[in-house]
C-alpha cells in the first residue's frame, strides 16, 4: 500500500484534536482540512440512529467509497501517513478496523469526569460558520442537503432551548435521544463518554497490539516529550529532542482535575455514579 492510515480513537473533549494537531505538524503527516469527517464515515449509513454502526451493516460499496476518500488526500499530498480523528468513531471501532485492517490505531484515553466538563461547554457552543462550511466540503454529494436540514433544525432546536444546548453534540449513543429528554446535561455528557470508552475497551481486541499505540491524557500532557518519543519509536521515526520540544511546546496539563473546580460535591457523587465502574477498567483512581 502507497500509504498507512493513522486512525485517532476517543472520546469527545479526550484529547484527540491535541494528538492530530501534533502528529500532522510531522513530515510525512496529513489529515483534512477541518475538523471531522464523520459523514463520510457514516457514508450508506445516515439514517441509523446512532453512530455505534455494527460490522453487520458494512459492504463493499461503503468500505470502497471510503477508502477511495482516504486515497484521494493521498495522492493530493502523497503523504506516508494519512491521519483522521472523528469521535464517533470512539463508538464503531470494530467498524472502522474492518474497512482499514491495516491502518495503525491512537488510542487516548482521558478521565472521564473531566471530559464531562470539557463536554457540557461544547454542547453550548455558539455556532461557527467557518468551521461548519469546512466540514460540508467533505459531506458525499448525495447527502448534502440531508446535514443541511440536520443541522439547522439542531441550531433552531438550540435557539428555542431554555438551556441554549445543541439538540445533539459529539457521539450519538444509544439511548442518547432518551438522555436529552429525561437526563441533565451533566447525566448525558458523562454517559456519552462511558460509551465512548466501554466501546473502545469491547471492541479493540481484535485488533494486533503491535498496531495500538496507547496513551492516556493525563500522563501525555505532563509528560508530552517521553510521549512523543514513544510515538516516534511506533512510527519508527528519527525526531530529534529539538523537534519534539517544538511540537509539544503548546500542550499544557491546566485542566487535568477540571471537574473538581467546576462541580459541586452532590454533582461529583452524580458523576461519579456513572462513571466510576468505567474509570476502573481505565485504573482511574
Amino acid at each position: 500500500m502507497d500509504y498507512t492510515p493513522v486512525i485517532i480513537i476517543g472520546s469527545g473533549r479526550s484529547g484527540t484534536n491535541m494528538l492530530r494537531d501534533i502528529i500532522t505538524s510531522i513530515d510525512g503527516f496529513e489529515t483534512w482540512d477541518c475538523d471531522e469527517i464523520n459523514p463520510i464515515w457514516r457514508y450508506g449509513n445516515r439514517d441509523y440512529p446512532t453512530d455505534e454502526i455494527p460490522v453487520s451493516r458494512l459492504t463493499p460499496k461503503i468500505k470502497k467509497y471510503i477508502r477511495q476518500r482516504f486515497y484521494k488526500l493521498y495522492k493530493k499530498t502523497k503523504s506516508k501517513f494519512i491521519v483522521e480523528k472523528t469521535c464517533a468513531n470512539s463508538l464503531r471501532l470494530e467498524y472502522i478496523f474492518n474497512i482499514f485492517p491495516e491502518a495503525k490505531y491512537i488510542i487516548i484515553n482521558r478521565d472521564g469526569r473531566d471530559v464531562t466538563t470539557s463536554a457540557m461547554k461544547r454542547w453550548r457552543a455558539s455556532f461557527e460558520l467557518k468551521y461548519s462550511l469546512k466540514k460540508l466540503r467533505y459531506v458525499p454529494l448525495a447527502d448534502l442537503f440531508y446535514y443541511l436540514s440536520k443541522f439547522g433544525i439542531n441550531r433552531i432546536k438550540k435557539i428555542g432551548s431554555k438551556s441554549k444546548s445543541l439538540s445533539f453534540w459529539g457521539p450519538l449513543y444509544k439511548g442518547i435521544s432518551e438522555d436529552v429528554v429525561n437526563k441533565s446535561s451533566l447525566e448525558i455528557c458523562a454517559n456519552q463518554w462511558k460509551h465512548c470508552a466501554e466501546n473502545i475497551l469491547k471492541q479493540r481486541v481484535n485488533i494486533s497490539s503491535e498496531n495500538i499505540l496507547d496513551f492516556q491524557y493525563e500522563f501525555f500532557v505532563k509528560n508530552p516529550i517521553n510521549e512523543m518519543i514513544r510515538f516516534s519509536d511506533f512510527f519508527k521515526l528519527s525526531l530529534s529532542e529539538e523537534n519534539i520540544k517544538e511540537l509539544v511546546s503548546g500542550v499544557s496539563d491546566k485542566s487535568v482535575g477540571s471537574h473538581k473546580k467546576e462541580f459541586n460535591s452532590r454533582e461529583i457523587e452524580l458523576l461519579e455514579e456513572i462513571t466510576r465502574p468505567t474509570l476502573d477498567k481505565l485504573k482511574y483512581n
